[in-house]
């Protein structure tokens, strides 16, 4: 599909057309926007026909970057909230507040008196991920919570067990498959998630064109089920049993050949003995496929040239999590379709790392514990399903401030209303964001960054999970308003007035730090680097200095390699060519650069998960969450395009479940869960399995002191007010899916 957003202009009128990727989701497709310089305004939005990888595809989404920037609602200038309503500040007078506040706090009750929440739009805004460190490491606080948590986590732990790194994904080699098997994933919705591709559904088309089939195993007839070869149902959160029984067949059936990798796994014995309970029978009456389906898919897997197996977040926010994760990449090496083509392969970025270093991982988990359950960081962070009760704690070393970065945390995480009330608990509440929101309109201060447009771009996340390996630099196209503040200047605003440093010296910290990295790394002279880098601040240098030192860089030797001068000037986008075979074991960070199958973490998962094998299927309904084109999250719910047309905030339900509760179609309905009842629409459909039932995400948009009026028009209903607290035990991910839920006709 392909969406043009457009506005009237008048005859004659001079434009200039400039051309960027889009910035809401990963499939980061190029956008061709063209801007009437004299007023400063957009006056369309299309895709870039000249971009090699979405050559001119785009979805609803890229209107965003139009509509956002023309919001009434989005702030431009700090407020403060008062006792008369919120109040505009100058940006000196809320960053001295803001900074004296917070230091104050930290000299009174320590480092760990300062929380911080991290949203997921910081994905899509390079300077926030070359930053966040720097902000992390100088607040010093262990109360550190991201968006992560909710979402990806269990697929960084499983691949720094296996590789050595939290941030080595596998990625499938979609364009060369022929036979793509999709779990927990709707890349047609959500164009991809660790598998950046824009226009799925012309890729999948290929795939077919080539011979090739496509298979989705997912409780709900998804917009990418719709098209499949092959749907088989599958009961929320079992999707490790299923993944261990073709693990079962594969030793069985005598299936095992890892190719390449053969001789650098361990611990391939005792997965055997590991997998052996779990046999496709075993397994069939918990997950809801026949044993028969189970073997079919297995044969057919193993009979393909190009098979690969790719799972997503649907397995990530599940009980299982972890070992669902961990399985996808085992079902992968055991058949030989790891790091080879038409398998799952590793992209090689513009500014990612090299195979030359014999550098080793260290884990990073359990360095620090919740304060009220005692439950273990992973990477920095403790889950954020615990920051209500974390934040509410009343011990010594309580919380007493919290800072929030591009995060609706009261809507996106667990426990919503309990987090409300203590956030309202705390002292002193700052928040970076361009929205007063269920979370913000908590704070006492919201200092607003420039939006998508207003500064420049780098993806470095998705061209790290791209199907195919490119660079794309997207430049400034409108001018901000005077005094305006990008989010890295926030951050370091921030933490120089806590430490006492200004904001030339702090990016001077990183700067020095980055070119003694890649002096080391390139072998290049680091006086030579920092000559190269100028002596501009900010991010801009620090990105010309990892590319000048990535894979297809000049090595600060001259030469032909890539420079950030280099990729500007290629302003549709430089293509670097299709994901190579062979990249194992160079870029492993492992013991003796090997697979490692098994750790301690997954063996005790794998324990709790045979407890489970014989349970049996659950007297209740399932629920499990949805996306829709329009959406991402809660954060476009006050833009008139992404919420108009009919209410999407339904609860979705197989007929006989509706039939045998006495429920018509459109009839309002209580869903109670063992943590809320809430009352929604009822939408019937035989997309959905029996027994399991769906609400979105993003939406709960009830609380009357917010600033976002059409997102109020169309509140809905937050699916995670009836999730619970329930966390995937080794990475510390919210259970999301698979939430048990009673379902009943609301009072007349």
């Amino acid at each position: 599909m392909e969406a043009t957003a457009a506005s009237e202009r008048p005859r004659g009128q001079a434009t200039e057309t400039v051309f960027r990727s889009c910035p809401v989701c990963e499939a980061s497709c190029g956008l061709a926007v063209e801007v009437d310089r004299a007023a400063n305004r957009v006056v369309s939005v299309r895709g870039d026909a000249q971009d090699h990888r979405s050559r001119g595809y785009v979805c609803a989404k890229s209107q965003v970057v139009k509509d956002l920037h023309e919001d009434p609602a989005r702030l431009r200038r700090p407020v403060r909230r008062t006792e008369n309503g919120w109040e505009e500040m100058e940006w000196e007078a809320a960053l001295a507040l803001v900074g004296e506040r917070l230091a104050a706090i930290r000299a009174a009750h320590g480092n760990d008196a300062i929380a911080m929440y991290y949203g997921n739009p910081n994905g899509h805004n390079f300077d926030a991920q070359i930053y966040t460190q720097l902000f992390i490491t100088l607040l010093e606080t262990q109360r550190f919570f991201s968006a992560g948590s909710v979402d990806q986590q269990p697929k960084n732990l499983s691949c720094e067990l296996l590789y050595g790194s939290a941030w080595t994904f596998p990625i499938p080699d979609l364009d060369r498959s022929d036979f793509f098997v999709c779990m927990g994933g709707n890349p047609l919705v959500s164009q991809g998630s660790l598998m950046s591709a824009p226009d799925a559904a012309g890729r999948f088309a290929a795939l077919r064109a080539r011979g090739g089939a496509l298979v989705v195993i997912d409780p709900r007839r998804s917009e990418t089920a719709a098209i499949a070869d092959w749907h088989l149902f599958i009961r929320p959160g079992t999707d490790a049993f299923l993944l261990f029984a073709l693990v079962n067949l594969l030793f069985a059936q005598d299936r095992v050949d890892p190719g390449h990798l053969a001789g650098r796994i361990d611990g391939l014995e005792r997965l055997r003995e590991l997998a052996a309970p779990f046999t496709p029978e075993a397994v069939a009456g918990i997950t809801g496929v026949a044993a028969a389906d189970i073997r079919r898919l297995c044969d057919r897997f193993c009979a393909a040239r190009k098979p690969v197996l790719y799972g997503r977040i649907g397995l990530c926010t599940q009980e299982f999590g972890t070992l669902a994760s961990w399985l996808v990449d085992v079902v992968n090496l055991l058949r030989g379709r790891l790091d080879a083509e038409g398998g799952a392969m590793f992209p090689r970025p513009a500014t990612g790392q090299g195979e030359d270093s014999d550098s080793v991982g260290e884990l990073l988990r359990g360095r620090w514990h919740s304060k009220v359950r005692g439950f273990p960081e992973y990477m920095s962070m403790l889950p954020a399903t615990l920051m209500a009760e974390e934040l509410a704690w009343d011990g010594p070393d309580r919380a007493r401030a919290l800072i929030t970065v591009a995060g609706n945390p009261v809507l996106s995480v667990p426990n919503g209303d309990r987090l409300r009330e203590a956030i309202d608990g705390l002292d002193f509440v700052v928040a970076l964001d361009i929205y007063i929101n269920e979370t913000t309109s908590r704070a006492d201060v919201i200092l607003p960054s420039t939006v998508q447009l207003e500064h420049s771009n780098y993806d470095f996340l998705f061209q790290s999970t791209s199907v195919r390996n490119f660079a794309r630099y997207s430049p400034r196209v409108l001018a901000p308003e005077p005094g305006a503040r990008d989010q890295w200047q926030l951050m370091l605003e921030i933490c120089g007035r806590v430490n006492g440093l200004t904001v030339e010296q702090l990016d001077a910290m990183i700067f020095e730090g980055l070119s003694a990295r890649l002096a080391a790394a390139t072998g290049a002279d680091a006086a030579r680097i920092r000559e190269l880098a100028g002596t501009e601040p900010g991010p801009e240098r620090l990105l010309d200095m990892m590319l000048r030192a990535g894979p297809y860089g000049d090595r600060f030797g001259g030469g032909e390699g890539l420079t950030l001068a280099r990729v500007k000037a290629a302003e549709h986008g430089i293509d670097l060519g299709p994901l190579t075979p062979g990249r194992l074991p160079g870029i492993l960070r492992t013991e003796g650069k090997r697979i490692r199958l098994l750790h301690p973490l997954l063996e005790e998962d794998v324990g709790r998960l045979h407890a489970r094998l014989h349970a049996g299927p659950p007297g209740e309904l399932l629920l499990i969450g949805r996306r829709h084109i329009r959406d991402m999250n809660s954060w476009l719910h006050n833009l008139p395009h992404f919420v108009r047309g009919r209410n999407r905030c339904t609860l979705r339900m197989h007929p006989d479940d509706a039939a045998a509760r006495g429920l018509a179609d459109g009839a309002t309905v209580c869903v109670r869960s063992a943590a809320a009842e809430r009352t929604v629409p009822v939408e019937i459909s035989d997309e959905m399995m029996p027994g399991v039932v769906s609400l979105p995400h993003g939406f709960g948009h009830r609380h009357a002191d917010t600033g976002q009026p059409h997102a109020q028009a169309h509140a809905g209903v937050s699916a995670n007010d009836l999730v619970g607290d329930g966390l995937d035990l080794p990475s510390g991910t919210s259970i999301v899916n698979g939430v048990p839920v009673e379902v009943r006709a609301a009072p007349p």
